[in-house]
């Protein structure tokens, strides 16, 4: 069985839902329209790196609060 050290798992579905419930409240429609609805080269690679940085050292974040089983 899993265990979720950091609690991340009950803090990204939390924002989850939350990011849901607020495009739904926020007239999506009119934002689809706005002219700052747009992305560049430069935000897209920022966001590729960010993730990367993520998705290599998130491990090794949350793997420092745990414990070996022996207590």
């Amino acid at each position: 069985m899993g265990v979720d050290m950091g609690g991340s798992i009950i803090i990204h579905a939390f924002g989850c839902f939350f990011g849901l419930a607020a495009s739904y409240h926020f007239q999506p429609k009119l934002a689809a329209m706005s002219p700052n609805n747009v992305s560049s080269h430069n935000s897209e690679i920022i966001a590729m790196v960010g993730s990367v940085f993520l998705w290599m050292f998130w491990p090794s974040f949350n793997g420092a609060l745990a414990s070996d089983g022996n207590q």
